[in-house]
């Protein structure tokens, strides 16, 4: 018997973890900054105050939040709206999965070796495929700041874009070249409604309410990530 009970406290110590529950944390915040959590409505952010897939961040005028997602360091933007929807390990792999409703983000992946990383930001319109480990979104502009990243549209046109330059895709219009990007000088301003708050107002439960009734109309891009070291 209790030989019995040796290999089994052996096998369940060499035996590698198949799920597992990635932490997310609040690192910084600067100014109005909510979370609403799945159970719950919002609240104000908090440095070290942990959340769940299924909660919503949202920024006011001139705030911004520093988040860690495992290993990424995610920079949420003034008058950004978003949904944590996955974040997970399955054996080595970690998922994270973002809808970005409106505003802009800065994403750092740190390496960890071992570790394959499938980072996902999402709307309707688009889809940015990245190899690199820092770029800039706004749910239609990539800004790659290292590393390349695919930009295409939901036609399935796609843009290589290297370090330092940028493109935009939307809708049925194939992404830009960095040269467009110049000529153009085009500027991606997402609308939010007037307070720019994180309550939600207009019954759906979403926290996509503006005080007055009125919805934030939502990016439309997904940018899908994979780093493996």
């Amino acid at each position: 018997m209790k030989r019995f009970f040796l290999i089994l406290l052996l096998v369940t110590i060499l035996t590698p973890t198949v799920f597992g529950q990635v932490r997310a944390v609040v690192k910084e915040v600067n100014g109005k900054v909510e979370v609403k959590v799945q159970s719950g409505g919002w609240e104000r952010a908090r440095v070290g105050m942990g959340f769940s897939p299924g909660s919503y961040i949202s920024t006011g005028f001139n705030s911004t939040a520093l988040l860690e997602l495992g290993s990424t360091l995610l920079q949420v933007k003034p008058l950004t709206r978003m949904k944590l929807e996955e974040l997970i390990r399955r054996e080595d792999t970690v998922t994270t999965g973002l809808f970005l409703r409106v505003g802009r983000v800065r994403a750092e992946v740190k390496s960890v070796k071992g570790i394959r990383q499938e980072f996902k930001l999402k709307s309707p319109l688009s889809t940015a495929a990245v190899r690199g480990t820092e770029f800039e979104y706004d749910g239609v502009t990539v800004k790659v700041i290292n590393g390349v990243v695919y930009l295409y549209n939901r036609n399935g046109q796609k843009r290589s874009v290297a370090i330092g330059e940028q493109s935009s895709a939307g809708g049925d219009d194939p992404p830009t070249t960095g040269e467009q990007e110049k000529s153009n000088v085009s500027e991606v301003v997402p609308y939010t409604a007037p307070g720019g708050g994180g309550s939600d107002t207009d019954g759906d439960g979403d926290g996509d309410g503006n005080g007055n009734g009125e919805p934030i109309i939502p990016t439309d891009t997904t940018v899908t990530i994979t780093w493996t070291w």
